[in-house]
């Protein structure tokens, strides 16, 4: 019996390593130089790293507590913030506000005298909903830089409390971790807190990426053209600018920022806003067959992009991501993007006759005809 229970432990252990094996692949690993600063190393090395930062100092927070000390050690990190500000250095500080009593740390730095000179100083500075808690101890610098571990920025934690931290040289995980941070804004909103701005507009790239096969295989746009389907057109165009700027081909969103982002009015409610995206998220999946989506509490989206295989070519975001510009119409990005794959193989738009295009891009003669009507509408202003 004892023999039994043996081998069956064994196999089981064996095929716990096996499971963990095939988890993770060499490609979910990133080459990088570690340095341990752990307790007291962790305060000169910050020191370091900020006072040589060349061009940006992104940091997570959960907790900065000032203390009530002039010198003490979190006001000579945030002053040297505000140094690299003087040398143009772009800081940008993601903050936890989830603290029943804002004495203990969340609002009370907000508060401050130098919270103010940070702010006054062109430190763009993010508060996570308290709805979320934000429990980083991150600093990434110069994009290369990465810093993590247990250490909040309190007088105890860099003083007196045994912390946990290590210093990492990996540009490959700084993007990692920076794109996770990016993602704050928009994973993250709260129910009862409107948003300023659509967060799936800013921070575009500057071009997109466009599968030929997207526009040839008259299953895609052409498809999305001829069923007026406008609102999915731009919610795909959105979800493939995101993920270049993310890096990633699977990434959760807010369905009321992607709402607003669309262009949906900013009087609907939220639940307003949520239906109607979670719709078009759904004929993009079933009737498309372009992402494959889960809904995250009625709130968030989780989207994988399906893999469009063969070549790609390239288009200006600004020719396609404009919810505000009445004048840019479904038709017209329909011509716009047909424009860009000709002048990428050499060819020229006004060269070939409506008629031909109409039949090579799947799409009728009429609304080849109305693309170029708006096209020169847009020309003549």
């Amino acid at each position: 019996m004892k023999r039994r229970r043996f081998h069956l432990f064994s196999v089981l252990i064996l095929a716990i390593f096996l499971i963990t094996q095939a988890a993770y692949s060499a490609d979910d690993f990133v080459s990088s130089r570690v340095k341990d600063i752990s307790d007291r190393s962790y305060e000169e090395a910050v020191i370091g790293l900020l006072d040589n930062a060349q061009k940006s100092i992104d940091i997570s927070m959960y907790s900065i507590s000032l203390g009530t000390n002039t010198n003490n050690p979190v006001k000579l990190l945030l002053n040297d913030l505000l140094e690299a500000r003087e040398r143009g250095v772009e800081v940008t500080l993601y903050l936890n506000t989830r603290f029943k009593d804002s004495k203990k740390g969340g609002n009370s730095f907000a508060e401050s005298l130098i919270f103010k000179k940070l702010e006054k100083a062109g430190v763009l500075i993010h508060f996570i909903p308290s709805n979320r808690r934000l429990h980083d101890k991150l600093i990434v610098v110069d994009s290369r830089y990465v810093v993590e571990g247990s250490a909040n920025w309190s007088i105890s934690a860099l003083k007196n409390n045994f912390e946990s931290s290590t210093l990492i040289d990996s540009s490959d995980l700084a993007e990692v971790k920076l794109s996770r941070l990016r993602n704050f804004l928009i994973s993250s909103v709260s129910r009862d807190e409107k948003l300023d701005t659509p967060a799936y507009i800013e921070n575009l790239p500057k071009s997109l990426n466009l599968s030929k096969e997207f526009l040839l295989n008259k299953k895609y746009l052409s498809r999305m053209v001829t069923s007026s389907d406008k609102r999915v057109m731009s919610l795909y165009l959105l979800l493939l600018a995101h993920s270049q700027v993310t890096g990633k081909q699977e990434f959760l969103i807010s369905l009321e920022a992607m709402g607003l982002s669309l262009g949906m009015p900013d009087s609907w409610t939220y639940s307003a806003l949520r239906r109607q995206v979670i719709k078009v998220l759904k004929k993009l999946q079933k009737r498309y067959q372009l992402i494959e989506v889960s809904f995250v509490h009625s709130r968030d989206a989780n989207v994988m992009l399906a893999d469009i295989s063969g070549d790609t070519f390239v288009i200006s975001s600004d020719s396609l991501i404009q919810p505000d510009n009445d004048k840019l119409t479904m038709r017209l990005k329909f011509l716009l993007i047909i424009q860009a794959l000709l002048k990428e193989g050499g060819e020229d738009l006004y060269s070939i006759s409506k008629t031909a295009l109409a039949k090579r891009f799947n799409v009728s003669l009429s609304t080849i005809k109305a693309a170029f009507n708006d096209l020169e509408g847009c020309e003549e202003e």
